[in-house]
């Protein structure tokens, strides 16, 4: 009976500490690419509430740089301003796996290859490049720090 109780209580010890009972490891990439699937199907609400307040931004289009208080929601206004004043519509991004990604204790650093595709005044377009985002996160808590487009001039997308 002591050696069964014994056993038991190895055992107990052993399974309490194992990953297998731990909370899952957060999954950034997935958190990310989700937040560019709404985004493309035109749910920009969760896009921006992916993001920190202060959220850095770089894109090809200007000003170029977003920085402080409400930094997602002026670039969301300024891509709306852009797309209108360039005929722009119908504008998604298509990813493919991650090229990059190092993942520490409260951030993730991932550059994932993209394409820009939009149609301009009745042309199908593409700019194709990267986005890189830092990720901060806290137990299953995950937000946008900083995200930049680097990508080609767009031509014509066939």
């Amino acid at each position: 009976m002591r050696k069964q109780t014994l056993v038991i209580s190895v055992a107990s010890v052993l399974l309490a500490g194992s990953p297998a009972a731990a909370a899952p490891a957060p999954d950034p990439t997935a958190f990310v690419t989700t937040m560019i699937d709404k985004f493309n199907g035109g749910d920009t609400k969760a896009w921006v509430a992916a993001q920190e307040d202060n959220t850095y931004i770089v894109d090809d289009f200007g000003p170029h740089v977003w920085t402080g208080h409400g930094s997602a929601q002026r670039w969301l206004d300024d891509y709306m301003k852009m797309s209108k004043a360039e005929g722009i519509s119908g504008g998604r991004v298509d990813y493919g796996k991650p090229i990059a990604t190092d993942t520490g204790p409260e951030t993730t650093y991932l550059v994932l290859p993209s394409t820009y595709r939009f149609v301009q005044k009745g042309a199908k377009m593409a700019s194709t490049g990267s986005l890189t985002f830092v990720i901060k996160h806290d137990g299953k808590d995950m937000k946008i720090a900083s995200w930049t487009f680097s990508g080609s001039t767009a031509a014509p997308d066939k």
